[in-house]
């Protein structure tokens, strides 16, 4: 098989190429013939000989999945292209996977246009710490020193506080560095149901996993469903997957107690990771038989949800970055003004 690509395709770059050949696979091209196209058609020599090499594996007997994954595409891509092959609506799943990738590189350019003018203050306010820090203090010092004024132990703490603060803030870097690799190599040997348990309690977390895990859960069910698939089969492709752990691990445990006799949404109600209309959801469309439709529609509500909590947490990240940083430069002002009125009243 094909080696991995040393260099992943950016989110841009796996967008434009997933909705090209999605809307070629829909217009009666081939998936062979969709990605020779693609490789005619990019300027970069990588990109062309990455697809070159796709098209060999492809022929070689090897799936779309697994043909990308060495292009290394993002998971969620993986995973809908795997389902895909079971479902058999291939183009859909492309023009999908085209959309979310566009949807990630959106979120990504709004967060950057959020945090590029806070940084860049924050760099100008680091600045203006080091001139109080190397010039001002020390004169402040010399001043009073001469002078023969007694600072206030507020004051002289206030001093020490700042004097180390450039320390105190590349010990703070390293410790949050050294927490998050020590958290990422836990969370690679924990349990995946026990890891999404663990994030599940962290509150800003909870809603927007419980969005997602739904949607993705929903989407895909439907689709698997309107193949024609039963619940059972349908489940068992969730467990064939392995690009989503939980739900491969969590649809192994749901086939099982099927096969015992217990209700489908029951299972999804006890689950603390979907959202809890889910079930309701599952329960009205057994009742009416249409199931996948009802999933399909429930999906777009839960994608819908999610992209406004998303924009509505971009909107609270600026005004917070603002109020840190104006907290900083008046702290600044404290080092500058404080001195003086102690001098003023030393006098």
């Amino acid at each position: 098989m094909m080696a991995r690509s040393n260099k992943r395709w950016s989110i841009k770059a796996q967008e434009e190429f997933l909705i090209r050949v999605g809307d070629l696979y829909s217009n009666g091209y081939s998936l062979l013939e969709a990605i020779e196209l693609m490789s005619i058609y990019y300027e970069d020599k990588k990109k062309s000989n990455d697809l070159l090499r796709a098209i060999q594996e492809l022929k070689n007997g090897f799936s779309i999945h697994k043909v990308l994954e060495m292009l290394d595409f993002h998971q969620d891509v993986l995973s809908l292209l795997f389902f895909s092959q079971k479902h058999g609506n291939l183009g859909d799943a492309f023009k999908t996977a085209g959309q979310l990738m566009q949807r990630k590189r959106y979120y990504h350019q709004k967060l950057m246009e959020i945090i590029r003018y806070p940084i860049f203050l924050l760099f100008l306010v680091l600045i203006m710490l080091i001139f109080v820090q190397t010039v001002l203090l020390p004169q402040f010092n010399q001043l009073f020193q001469q002078m023969n004024i007694a600072l206030h132990k507020g004051i002289t703490m206030f001093f020490i506080v700042i004097s180390k603060l450039p320390q105190l803030l590349f010990f703070t870097a390293i410790l949050i560095g050294c927490l998050l690799l020590l958290t990422r190599i836990y969370a690679k040997r924990i349990h995946p149901t026990k890891k999404l348990k663990l994030l599940m309690k962290i509150p800003l977390l909870k809603s927007f996993l419980s969005l997602h895990y739904s949607h993705y859960f929903s989407q895909q069910l439907s689709s698997l469903l309107s193949s024609g698939m039963t619940i059972n089969e349908a489940i068992s492709v969730f467990e064939q997957q392995t690009y989503h752990a939980y739900f491969q691990v969590r649809a192994a445990e749901f086939r099982e107690r099927l096969i015992e006799g217990e209700k489908f949404e029951q299972l999804i109600q006890r689950d603390m990771v979907f959202e809890k209309g889910l079930a309701s959801v599952i329960l009205h469309g057994q009742k009416n038989g249409r199931l996948s439709r009802e999933l399909e529609e429930y999906s777009r509500l839960l994608l819908a949800n999610l992209q406004k909590k998303s924009e509505s947490l971009l909107g609270k990240i600026q005004p917070c970055l603002f109020l840190a940083i104006g907290a900083f430069v008046l702290v600044l002002y404290l080092c500058i003004f404080i001195p003086m009125f102690q001098l003023l009243g030393g006098l």
